[in-house]
Parts: C-alpha cells; structure tokens; sequence
C-alpha cells in the first residue's frame, strides 16, 4: 500500500514552506499530555506501510534539540511520518516501557522539490512492551496470504492488521504481521518463506490489546491452520473481528490475554 492509496483514518499534512534550497520535512515533536518539547526524539520517514511503520525507515533525522525541532532532508514524494524516543538513546530498535512513541502512525505529507513540509508530531509514553518482534517482513515477496478483517456483522476493518504464528497458543509476539487493510478491509501478509501459520488480527501495533479493542482469530472457534509454500499467494482469508475482552496489564505482560 503506498501514501497515494492511504485508507481512511490517515491524517494528511500538507502544510509547507520555502525550503531556500532544500528540500524535505521539518516540524515539531511534543509530549501529547503536556504539550512540553521532547529533547532527543527520533522522526522516521516510510515511504510505505509494508513494515507497518515498525521496521528501518528509509530516512531517519538527528536527535530533536531542546525546542524538540527537527529537520530531514528527502527527495520529493509521498511518505509516513513517525516519531520516536527510546530511554535508551538509541535511535533504532524496539520500543521498550517509558520510552515514546506516535500513537497516531499513519500521519502523512507530500513532499514538493523546493519546499519543506511542516510536520508536527505528538508522542505518549509505552505502556507495555513492543508488540512485535524485530524480524518484520520489510518488503514485498512472493510468497503471500491476502484477504479481509471484518466485524462479526461483516463490515469491513479499516487500518487494522493480520498477524502470522508458528503456533496455535498465539501468547506471545507474532512471527509476521500484514499490511495495514484499506478501506474495504483488504490487507496482505507478505512472508520470506512457505510454512504453516496460525493468524489473528487486531488494531494498534504498539501496546497490548485494550477491552473494546477489535481483535480476532482466524478459524470457526478454534484456530485453523494455514499451510504455503515458497512462492504462492493464498487469497481471500477473512479474519472476522469482535471487541477485546482479555486482561490488561500495563507493562506486565506482553500477551493477549
């Protein structure tokens, strides 16, 4: 899926200055509760969803200064703006508890020869450990499932995500997550390599699900087995999807139960 083909829920920015010779994205990342300057912060820019915002990106910028400003240079385009503050300093890797993050990850802009997009971040604080392991499908491959979240009436799920596990407890990070789904509830799950796979499907990448949360497993009451080979593309698996109604526990548990 590419910025030019954002599902609803994506928030475009499209505010811009002269660029005086350069080109590319500058802005503003704040605390979202306080609204105070975040010093140290990290601003990544994705040309696309296919790592769903969580792999390398393709252009990451220096450290905010103390004003929580920053600047990157990038050649014109479309892309997915995000920002992050791990505790650590580091400016990649998984997210760890107390470290910050965009809670809204579909912010995009375009970018024109000559002029800089002013974008403004906000950040909260990580709840609970990072969802997913580091080992993300960051491009496409052929070797796919595709299909469709919907909810238990059917209709379709907007910006959520499959997710793909070796084994059917499904307790603990997923091995590969899907493309986010479009506006039709549509989403691929791009794999390096054939096997056997469980799959469920949720909303937010970024924290334990929340009761209420839509969430979902892909089988009729049991989770059903998914076999493919090197190469081939299973299409029209529907995950149907209803509201979260496990435990939470605030950077206690990494598990969706």
């Amino acid at each position: 899926m590419s910025p030019e083909a954002s599902p609803p829920g994506t928030e475009m920015v499209n505010e811009s200055i002269d660029g005086q010779g350069r080109t590319g994205v500058i802005g503003k990342v704040t605390i979202k509760e306080s609204g105070e300057a975040i010093k140290g912060a990290y601003v990544n820019i994705y040309p696309n969803t296919i790592s769903n915002l969580l792999g390398p990106s393709q252009f990451i910028s220096l450290p905010t200064d103390d004003s929580g400003r920053y600047s990157v240079d990038v050649p014109p385009g479309t892309y997915y703006v995000v920002a992050r503050k791990r505790m650590s300093g580091n400016p990649t890797g998984p997210l760890s508890t107390g470290d910050y993050y965009s809670e809204h990850q579909r912010i995009v802009t375009t970018v024109r020869d000559g002029r800089l997009s002013v974008v403004d971040l906000e950040v909260a604080p990580m709840k609970a450990p990072m969802f997913f392991k580091k080992q993300v499908v960051e491009r496409q491959t052929d070797t796919a499932i595709s299909g469709r979240l919907v909810t238990a009436e059917g209709k379709p799920v907007v910006g959520g995500f499959a997710m793909a596990y070796s084994d059917p407890e499904m307790k603990r990070l997923p091995d590969y997550a899907s493309t986010l789904s479009d506006a039709t509830g549509n989403f691929t799950l791009y794999l390096p390599e054939g096997g056997s796979y469980y799959l469920a499907a949720r909303i937010h990448a970024w924290d334990m699900p929340k009761p209420g949360e839509p969430y979902g497993i892909y089988g009729n009451g049991d989770p059903q087995l998914v076999t493919i080979d090197a190469g081939e593309r299973i299409d029209d698996v529907v995950i149907r999807m209803s509201p979260f109604t496990g435990e939470y526990k605030p950077g206690k548990s990494r598990r969706p139960y």
